[in-house]
This record gives structure tokens, C-alpha cells and sequence, in this order.
């Protein structure tokens, strides 16, 4: 039996796939018409279902590329039916350190390259959310762009200089919030509300709901990390 942390694979590929986005489908809520349409932006794509994501692949007849998780929370005829084919399966020993979606994301890392977006990463959840939030971090290490998509939020992080192309924005808000306790020198432009030089503090709420009014917005910072939320009304 697996410990505390480690898991077994059941049947792997050791290739890494060389694609542009890899899709981490998680277990939380997804949208399938939604699920699709993300799926067909792009033809050339890895697609990684976390324990319950599974769910999702299957009812929309969508055979992942791997497939990850303690499958505890997955239902019981997908788990018979699909899990017994041991196509490129780990299966996780539920008593871990990590979620499932943060195995998956470090499977990614390992097999594919290029963006990675995780659909299904919010939802009711917030403890799930916000370890979600969290994790996205890791891809400052591997040099990857990380993201939590779902029909109303984009969610990333930033530890450097972001440029916002209006027509490229995720709905009408951005919003800002430190993920550090602080993050220094918060210069804002092209936005209906600038800051220059500010300093952003965990316990306000002041980065909600700005609006970019240029072509495109610039944000800017010398230390700490912001959590960056575009969202749809």
C-alpha cells in the first residue's frame, strides 16, 4: 500500500507531450457546454482529468489523455467502467498531502509543456478554491503560465509586470489582491482607477473591481505576488 503522500501508477506513458495547453479538468464545478468549449479552442492539447473530471470526460465522450486521482468522490460506474481499462492511470492513495488537483498539476508539469488551465478548480468548495489560488504559484518554478478558468473568472498569479490587452480581457473587471501579506510599488495605468507606487495590504479591499479604459492596462510592482482575477458580471 501506498504512504502517506506516494502513489501507485497503474499504467503511465513516459513520453512528454509537446503541446500549447494542457487541460487539468478538477473535480469541482464545470459547466460540460462550457467544458467543450474550451476543449475545442484548441485541437492540439493535453487533457489530465483529477478523480472527478473523469465525470466530465466521460459524458461528453472525451477520452483523456491522463487520468489522476484517489477516485474516492468518483462515481461508481465511471470508476468500474472506465478505471478497468488501467489506460494511463495513477491512482493516488487517498491519505496525501496533496489535493488531486495539485497531483495532477505536478503530473503536468512532468509529462507536457506549454500553458496549462485547470477547468473545474472553483465552486462551492472555498477551501478547494482557494488551495487552487494557491498552487498556481508553481509555475513560477517551471517557467509555465498557470490559470483557474471557469464561465465567469480567469485567476492567475503575478510576481513580475503584467500588460492587459483590453480586447484580450476575460470580462469587464480586474481585480487585485495580494497573495503576499504585502506587495510594494503597485503602479497601475490605463485603468478608471490608478495607483502609482502603492502598497497593497492583505486586510483591504481596495484592488476590487477596476475596469481597464485604454487599449490596454498595465500593471506593475517591485515586491510580492498578486492574485489577478478577471471577471464576467
Amino acid at each position: 500500500t501506498a504512504g502517506r503522500g506516494q502513489c501507485e501508477s497503474v499504467s503511465g506513458d513516459d513520453v512528454r507531450m509537446s503541446n500549447r495547453v494542457t487541460y487539468i479538468l478538477a473535480g469541482g464545478q464545470l459547466s460540460l457546454p462550457f467544458l467543450k468549449e474550451q476543449l475545442d479552442r484548441h485541437s492540439d492539447r493535453t487533457i489530465i482529468a483529477a478523480d472527478r473530471g473523469l465525470e466530465a470526460c466521460v459524458s461528453l465522450g472525451i477520452e483523456p489523455d491522463f487520468v489522476i486521482g484517489d477516485f474516492d468522490s468518483l462515481d461508481k460506474t465511471v470508476r468500474e467502467e472506465f478505471l478497468s481499462q488501467e489506460k494511463n492511470v495513477t491512482k493516488l492513495n487517498p491519505i496525501k498531502d496533496d489535493t488531486d488537483t495539485e497531483a495532477a498539476l505536478t503530473l503536468a508539469f512532468e509529462k507536457t509543456e506549454g500553458d496549462i488551465i485547470i477547468l473545474g478548480g472553483t465552486g462551492t468548495r472555498l477551501d478547494h478554491v482557494l488551495g487552487n489560488i494557491g498552487i498556481l504559484g508553481q509555475g513560477f518554478a517551471h517557467g509555465r503560465s498557470v490559470e483557474l478558468l471557469d464561465e465567469h473568472n480567469r485567476i492567475r498569479l503575478a510576481d513580475g509586470p503584467v500588460t492587459i490587452k483590453k480586447r484580450e480581457q476575460y470580462g469587464k473587471y480586474v481585480s487585485l489582491l495580494p497573495l503576499t501579506t504585502e506587495v510594494k510599488g503597485v503602479t497601475l495605468e490605463g485603468f478608471y482607477y490608478p495607483l502609482h507606487e502603492f502598497t497593497l495590504t492583505s486586510y483591504t479591499s481596495i484592488g476590487i473591481s477596476n475596469e481597464i479604459v485604454e487599449e490596454e492596462a498595465r500593471i506593475s510592482f517591485d515586491e510580492g505576488v498578486l492574485v489577478m482575477i478577471e471577471s464576467k458580471d
